[in-house]
């Protein structure tokens, strides 16, 4: 099993300024798959196995700016796929879980603090399949 970064990066001050989160979050990951898609928008799909580890990260593009990691909710909680936690010693900036189940396209929900006083949210997808022998 491996482990399946996903880096967002943040605009909070514009997402503040206009309440549309999703319109200023740049997310990537490094899925050794090479089939998740979406990169470079609020859509990313992220394909992974079945027991890989997923970790979150955000940053805020500037850096005089503070973006954190609020919660999860959605599909992959309530279907049991991946119960994302926080790293205790990142600040909130990063989450992650272990993939617990196989599912295709599952949307979840993101929540993030911007500038610690704004929540607001996105949601992408993760597709896991059963790692292949």
């Amino acid at each position: 099993m491996s482990q399946v970064n996903i880096l967002i990066a943040v605009n909070v001050a514009q997402a503040i300024n206009t309440g549309r989160l999703g319109d200023y979050v740049y997310m990537v990951d490094d899925s050794l798959t090479g089939k998740s898609s979406g990169e470079g928008g609020d859509e990313l799909s992220t394909v992974c196995e079945n027991g890989d580890t997923v970790v979150w990260r955000v940053e805020s593009i500037d850096p005089d700016q503070d973006v954190s990691i609020n919660r999860f909710d959605g599909d992959i909680i309530a279907m049991g796929m991946v119960n994302p936690a926080p790293y205790p010693q990142t600040d909130s900036d990063t989450w992650g879980g272990r993939i617990n189940s196989v599912g295709t396209q599952v949307e979840y929900r993101m929540y993030l603090t911007l500038n610690k006083n704004t929540v607001q949210s996105f949601d992408p997808f993760i597709t896991a399949t059963n790692p292949e022998r």
